[in-house]
Parts: C-alpha cells; structure tokens; sequence
C-alpha cells in the first residue's frame, strides 16, 4: 500500500512536469499507417477489472488487423488476466515499482523496448503519466490515448480520445479504436458487440464439477459472495455484519442454500469471519483457488453478491447474476455490463464520488453503509425466488 501511494505522488508531482517538457521537444504531426499495420502495442497496467472490460476493445483490435501482432504492457496488478486474453499475441510486464528502487530499471527497460517498433501504441490507462512517458520512448509511428480532466497525459500522443464520466469504461475503452476506423465515430456501439468474455478452459469446469460433488451441491441452491475488494478497495467494501445478516436470512428462507464465499488471500481476513458466522451452510474458498477456478465456481452458481470489484466483471463474463453495490463508485461507469445486473446505489448524497478508481471524495467514506440488509435481501429474494413476487403482484391487483 505505501509503496502505491510513493508511486502515485511521484506520478502525479513529477510525472506531469517531466511529461509536457519531455512533450515540448519530441512531438511531432504523425501520419497513421492504416495500410501496413504489423505491430501493436497497447498499454494498461491496471488493474483486474479493466483488463476484463478491454476484451470487447481487444476482440475487435484482432478482428479488425488479423496480421497484426498486438502487444499487451500490462503489470504483476492485472497479468493474470491478460495471460488468458487470446487476442493477445505477446505480453510485457512493467514492475514499475522496480523503476522507485532504482531508475536505471527503467533506463534498461526502455531499452528493451525499443527492440520493436510499433505502427502504433494504444495507451488505455485513464490517468497514469508513466503510461505517457513510455508511450514517448517507444519507437512508434502512431498513439492513441485518453484525454483525462486535470490529468495531462494526453500531450505525447497523436489522436486523443475525451474520457468521458458518463459512459461505462467498456465503452470508453472502445472508444480508443475510433482513430483507426474501425468503430463508429459516434461511439455508439451495439449491445453484443461489447459483450465480456472469460476463457475457461475443460480443466477448469472439470474442477468445479469435482467441486461440486465433494461438497454435495447438485441439488442445493448455490450462490457466491464476495466480500473484499483488493487492497486499494477498502472504502469500497460493504459492511461484514451486513454480508451476515442477509446470508442468515437467505438460509432461513430456504434450508437448502449454500454460499460458496470468494476472495484472494488479501481477503480472507473479511472472508475467515464471514465462514465462521455462516459456516453451517457456506464453504470458504479465498486464497485456495486460482482465478479460473473461482471463475468456473462462479459459472455455475445462481448469484453473486460483491461490491464494485474484478469479481462483479468476471461474474458477467461467465453468465452468472450479480447483485452489485456501490457507495463510492458509479455503476454507469463501472457497474456490471449486463441487462440482467441488479445495481445496489447508496443513498448517501454524496455518491458517487470516484472517478479514477483512486481518488475518493473523502478519508473515511461512509455511503456503503447506507445501503441496507433489508434492501439487499429483498433484491436476492426477488432473484432467486421471481415467482412468489409476481403472485403477490398478482394479489395486489385483485
């Protein structure tokens, strides 16, 4: 944690100053070589849930240039999703820490880097200046970027697209395409065009089969919950008591639900007591698992109840229902991407107030705490059990 915040200060203070003066003397008009297309490198180093957002953006990157080879910098934050990307050819990795500990990392990095060159770099990080200065370093003929209110990344790059508060980031996201042609200019897209998709494999479906057996679950009413949200997400997280609350009252609504309970091993000290308080009918599975795995768990249970999160993006993937709850977050921007998603909003006047996934509005947000068992509850009941709510709907008109 400390060391992201070293970075975010050194970033924000120095990163801005050394990109404009480094801007100064290095742009140049560039033409975009749409005709000869061969390398691609897109860069986004953050984090878990943007990576999953990026397939719609990455999908049509590989439709659209079959013969390219499309490069991902990501970073040890969201490689273990991007690894699973098909429409990526080759990955980078960025320790930008390792560049704090000693800049000749970065010298050598560069260097590196500079091996290829790119007809064109696609940089997706929303506010990130290291983003800029690599994009600046990299022999390219073309860059794409966002233009980002108060940010000032987008001076290094050829064509700028406007990051807009108001749309979901998969949008946003395929929004960088538009310099190249292959997207509306409007950026009004079809729905099934920006579908997400996550790549399990036989093995993986395999295992949750097994699971499913060893734990006698075949006839039993399985949802998920998912109570942490990494370690940058703590203002985002609903309240434990609450995730009790409502699990309890879920069993006593029906005997025959359990809850599969996910997290990394980060989050075990949310999800620990969570199993303890509801261990007669829940399994605690964070830290055990790898992220397909749980990916495969989530497939095939009913529901999954998390706070903005990867796991709200991975749940959508894969077809499960979510119950989504946002405090800090705006579920325009960042919520589930699908027309069945149940979207929780806190009532707090305040929310929401994130726009870049780090700079919350206040030290200590409360607006997760607005949002009631009660309300949660009711919203799962109705998910799972639609049929009592419609006859008691139907009474009503009578």
């Amino acid at each position: 944690m400390r060391r992201k915040k070293i970075f975010r200060f050194f970033d924000r203070y120095f990163g801005i100053p050394l990109v404009l003066f480094i801007a100064l003397f290095t742009r140049r008009k560039r033409r975009l070589p749409i005709e000869d297309i061969q390398n691609i490198l897109f860069i986004k180093l953050a984090a878990i849930g943007d990576g999953i957002l990026l397939i719609p953006t990455l999908r049509k990157l590989k439709n659209s240039f079959p013969n390219a080879k499309i490069t991902f910098m990501c970073s040890d934050i969201n490689i273990s999703v991007i690894q699973k990307i098909p429409y990526v050819d080759r990955i980078i990795n960025c320790r930008v820490y390792d560049f704090l500990k000693n800049p000749v990392n970065f010298y050598r990095f560069i260097k590196e880097l500079r091996k290829t060159k790119y007809e064109v770099v696609i940089d997706a990080g929303q506010w990130e200046r290291i983003n800029s200065l690599i994009t600046i370093f990299t022999r390219r003929d073309y860059s794409i970027g966002f233009r980002t209110k108060g940010q000032w990344k987008h001076v290094v790059n050829d064509a700028v697209i406007a990051h807009s508060r108001t749309k979901h980031e998969v949008e946003n996201f395929m929004d960088l395409l538009i310099p190249l042609g292959i997207v509306p200019v409007s950026g009004e897209y079809d729905y099934d065009e920006l579908q997400l998709e996550f790549f399990l494999k036989p093995e993986h479906r395999k295992f949750r089969d097994d699971f499913w057996k060893e734990h006698d679950l075949e006839d039993k009413t399985v949802i998920c919950f998912h109570p942490g949200c990494g370690e940058n997400g703590k203002p985002r997280e609903w309240v434990l008591e609450d995730y009790i609350n409502v699990g309890k009252r879920l069993h006593d609504a029906d005997k025959n639900l359990v809850i599969i309970i996910t997290g990394t091993n980060f989050e075990k000290y949310l999800c620990d007591p969570l199993h303890e308080a509801l261990k007669d009918f829940s399994i605690n599975t964070a830290g055990h698992y790898t992220l397909e795995q749980s990916a495969a768990l989530v497939e095939r249970a009913k529901l999954m109840l998390c706070s903005n999160t990867g796991i709200l993006h991975v749940s959508t993937c894969v077809g499960t229902r979510t119950v989504g709850l946002h405090g800090p977050t705006n579920p325009v921007k960042w919520g589930a991407y699908n027309k069945k998603a149940i979207t929780i909003q806190s009532s707090k006047y305040c929310s929401p107030c994130l726009y870049l996934g780090h700079d919350y509005g206040c030290n200590k947000p409360t607006c997760m705490q607005e949002i009631t068992a009660d309300e949660v509850y009711m919203e799962i009941r109705k998910a799972l059990k639609p049929e009592l709510f419609l006859n008691i709907l139907q009474v009503q008109e009578n």
